[in-house]
């Protein structure tokens, strides 16, 4: 009698053990971060005797509901869902930065231009500066990306131009990784309009 009741409490004991172990542990967070244009997209060098001028871009703002560690899901007018298995690796305001710092690079590099971020250059052609107040994926399998953006000139007080860019890309594949790939293809979009108007703007500028 004694060795069954010492078998059923070793067996009740391995089973808390169990449960105890199953409640302590958590799901697997899964890190990622924006792509920036590939490298088959970046043309050859541009040669420092052929450059036009400097690029500085800055400061870039995000919204504060965005700039957080898990990535966010618009689910209603009203209302975001925080994604806790799925976050940047980073943070979102300075993934987004360096991609747009990176696109830039790519884009108005054949130009002649050099893209550097605006704390490193005391002196620039123009400033791109962002703000960024909705970027995130919804439950119509989209991601949507509305940024106010303004071009300055060389001079102090010099506005060039001014952008207000709601751009929309469908997510191809599911999850977050299917989210995330789409937020870098409208980042790269708002990057090439961004481009476009720049290289036009301070052409005229001389």
């Amino acid at each position: 009698m004694m060795h069954r009741s010492y078998l059923v409490f070793t067996v009740l004991c391995v089973v808390f053990l169990l449960a105890l172990a199953a409640c302590g542990s958590s799901p697997a967070v899964r890190f990622y971060t924006l792509t920036p244009l590939q490298n088959g997209e970046i043309p050859a060098a541009v040669e420092v005797a052929e450059r036009r001028g400097i690029v500085a871009v800055g400061p870039v703002e995000i919204a504060d509901y965005l700039n957080r560690p898990q990535i966010v899901r618009r689910e209603g007018a009203t209302s975001v869902a925080l994604l806790e298995g799925d976050r940047w690796a980073g943070s979102l305001q300075s993934d987004f930065a360096r991609g747009l710092i990176d696109n830039l690079g790519v884009l108005l590099g054949p130009k002649g231009y050099a893209v550097l971020p605006w704390e490193v250059t005391a002196r620039a052609d123009g400033r791109v500066q962002v703000s960024v107040t909705r970027f995130e994926g919804t439950d119509q399998q989209t991601v949507v990306l509305d940024a106010l953006w303004t071009l300055h000139g060389k001079q102090r007080g010099e506005l060039l131009s001014v952008g207000k860019e709601v751009i929309v890309e469908p997510v191809r594949e599911g999850g977050a990784g299917g989210t995330v790939d789409a937020m870098s293809r409208a980042l790269a979009e708002l990057s090439r309009r961004i481009a476009a108007e720049t290289e036009k703007k301070l052409a005229q500028a001389g």
